[in-house]
């Protein structure tokens, strides 16, 4: 059976290094533990780091809070990043202990739902802004009106989140613009601080350039933990690991495949709806197949542990992968590693097929 392995000592090692870039800049670390579904095993031994640990989470979906310890979660600030009008009318049936914490709210009916809960239900707001994503948001010049039109509310502070959907890097003006209704918002409530949430691991590099010291409370970061890699800036992080989270396929077939069976006919299309490989390869060559395919992870995320091994296709549910060079002695029922990036992890994590062990 294919499954997933978090190197938890590789992923200790990057936490550690982020932690660092936020005491750097007085911000606390928000570790987003959406693609993991947060594993409560990882986020279990993250909170249980000596001198730093975990102490806030963010997830897009709610129920992955339900799978913690519920001790553990008693211990954490959750916060739910993608929120639903549907979330916000559940809140009241879900146990206490597994509710979020604090809600990244980004529209006004949201906001209304919020208000009709019982006073005791209602979590903190954090507003979420629109800078140019054009994903999520209210515009600037909304963001204090609307912290006023809604004073029975714990609204908190103000939220950014970089390059997601539009590729809109970070600069340090759009910052302290945030930094700066942050502020108001604190005097409006009556807050012992200001509260301004920055994401995604994209911000690394003003963090590290210490930028955001004195302007930013908090820093959200997943793909930075737990792959050592920025992907909206297209770089490895330099100092953090990348070889932090692996899947393993079971060979279900090793046999050599001779490309003259092709001759004479007629190609289609695949069985996912692409075009055929139609090189006139020739020769013979040895051929593994998998037990994994592109419903797990998709084969142009996945870096074969072996250099030797190629990727050559996959359908819904198997991967081939050309063993011809390699050295090892593949079988069937034994397993051919990756290391994967956060789109492939993420597929294979939802995948309730594909199981997934911390070591």
């Amino acid at each position: 059976m294919a499954y997933c392995t978090i190197h938890k000592h590789a992923v200790a090692s990057n936490y550690d290094q982020m932690i660092l870039l936020c005491k750097k800049n007085g911000a606390q670390l928000n570790v987003v533990s959406k693609f993991c579904l947060s594993n409560p095993d990882i986020i279990s031994f993250l909170h249980d780091r000596p001198d730093t640990p975990c102490t806030v989470i963010s997830d897009s979906n709610m129920e992955n809070f339900s799978r913690l310890d519920e001790t553990l979660s008693l211990h954490l600030t959750k916060c739910l990043i993608k929120t639903r009008v549907s979330d916000i009318q559940r809140l009241p049936s879900l146990k206490k202990a597994f509710r979020p914490n604090r809600l990244f709210v980004s529209d006004m009916d949201m906001l209304l739902s919020v208000a009709a809960l019982p006073e005791d239900d209602r979590p903190e707001i954090v507003l979420i802004a629109e800078t140019g994503d054009l994903k999520d948001g209210f515009p600037l010049n909304d963001i204090l009106m609307v912290c006023e039109k809604m004073p029975i509310l714990n609204v908190i502070g103000v939220s950014v989140n970089f390059s997601c959907l539009s590729g809109i890097l970070p600069d340090v003006d759009t910052v302290r613009k945030l930094a700066d209704i942050a502020s108001c918002i604190q005097k409006k409530r009556n807050l012992a601080r200001p509260f301004l949430s920055v994401g995604g691991t994209v911000v690394q590099q003003l963090a590290r350039d210490g930028k955001l010291n004195g302007l930013v409370q908090e820093i959200r970061s997943g793909e930075g933990i737990f792959f050592g890699y920025d992907s909206s800036g297209g770089m490895k992080i330099p100092g953090f690991c990348t070889k932090t989270i692996s899947l393993d396929g079971e060979i279900v077939e090793v046999s050599e495949k001779d490309f003259a069976l092709r001759q004479g006919h007629l190609a289609g299309f695949t069985a996912t709806g692409d075009m055929s490989d139609r090189r006139l390869e020739t020769g013979v060559r040895k051929r593994a197949v998998l037990d994994f395919g592109i419903l797990a992870a998709f084969q142009k995320d996945l870096v074969p542990v072996d250099e030797k091994v190629a990727l050559v296709g996959q359908t819904f549910d198997f991967t081939v992968v050309d063993v011809t060079d390699s050295c090892q002695q593949y079988a069937a029922g034994k397993t051919i590693r990756f290391y994967t990036n956060y789109a492939s992890a993420s597929f294979a994590m939802m995948n309730r097929f594909v199981p997934c062990y911390v070591e």
